[in-house]
């Protein structure tokens, strides 16, 4: 059970039910209650919890899939954490795989069918797709495997908004015909680009880390067509990106005389990102590159733990009106 545990990766999928609630409280709900103290979430506990349980099985079983088309480039990457063919054999992977996509998917189509919106169960089934793909394909081509998931991890707090959405669109349009959420929308656009941003540079991240592994079986990773060091550079530029759009925030809070927003960013996300880009110019070795992964985890938890920032200010607003 251990093994199977370390398998699914539990603490990432745990990180991601925390993030799918933080920003259904944190995000959607307190703008729902600025913009009228009529407005709630619409999804019942019971509908987002399944919600949640749909989108960490479809990562759980996109990790067992991976591990079980990389074990030959992970007996040369990273053979002490070997799991397959170590504490879970290939043949309960690939049915724990294949068993949990399924239940995956039949919660996503429910949810969908019961919001009246059937249609985005199809996403569900993308995501399977494309975890499977990823797993046998993507992952082997020049940057194409880094893009797919950071989509698709760009895609968890987004699917939120989706499903949290249609329903009041349904409930409260007919009331107010002007009803569009606009702030919602952008927010979580924000959020997203910052996910597919950070997620995108831990990839190549662990491309550099996994290069002699993939390099012996045939890989075309960035690090392995363009090198080590020009991915280096494509890490920093990336960074910089994420560096001017969080000032350009910072600057619109400052308007706003928001000071807690312009310290929390400098504090837990400026200046770990700074540090990050001086870890990876230095990194040689397989420790350094894992260390610079952790500290785009820190960066990704401390993106997701803002919103906290961000429904106190917003709800602390409200109760001052």
């Amino acid at each position: 059970m251990f093994s199977f545990l370390k398998l699914i990766r539990i603490q990432n999928l745990l990180i991601i039910a925390f993030t799918q609630y933080v920003v259904r409280w944190c995000l959607i709900y307190p703008i729902l209650k600025a913009q009228s103290s009529y407005y709630t979430l619409q999804l019942s506990e019971l509908q987002f919890f399944l919600l949640v349980l749909s989108t960490i099985m479809i990562a759980a079983a996109g990790y067992i899939i991976n591990d079980y088309f990389d074990v030959r480039t992970d007996k040369v990457n990273k053979p002490e954490r070997l799991i397959i063919d170590k504490g879970v054999k290939r043949r309960v992977a690939m049915g724990a795989h294949m068993v949990i996509n399924i239940i995956a998917f039949i919660i996503g189509l429910y949810i969908s069918y019961s919001i009246n919106a059937s249609k985005l169960a199809f996403a569900h089934f993308i995501c399977i797709s494309g975890l499977w793909f990823y797993s046998t394909t993507f992952k082997k081509q020049f940057l194409i495997g880094n893009v797919v998931i950071a989509v698709f991890t760009a895609m968890i707090p987004f699917a939120v908004v989706v499903y949290e959405l249609i329903p009041c669109y349904k409930a409260y349009l007919p009331i107010d015909e002007s009803l569009s959420f606009r702030s919602i929308w952008i927010y979580i656009s924000g959020i997203t680009f910052f996910t597919f941003l950070i997620t995108l540079m831990r990839e190549i991240i662990k491309d550099m880390e996994k290069y002699e592994g993939d390099k012996e079986h045939g890989y075309n990773t960035m690090p392995i067509v363009i090198g080590i060091k020009y991915s280096k550079l494509i890490i920093v530029i990336i960074a910089g990106v994420i560096l001017a759009f969080i000032c350009y925030y910072q600057v619109l809070q400052l308007q706003k005389k928001d000071l807690l927003t312009f310290s929390y960013f400098i504090i837990c996300l400026q200046l770990p990102l700074l540090y990050l880009i001086f870890q990876i110019m230095k990194a040689t070795t397989k420790t350094a590159f894992r260390k610079a992964d952790n500290i785009i985890k820190w960066i990704m938890l401390a993106g997701v733990c803002y919103l906290f920032v961000f429904a106190y200010i917003l709800l602390h607003f409200i109760k001052m009106i």
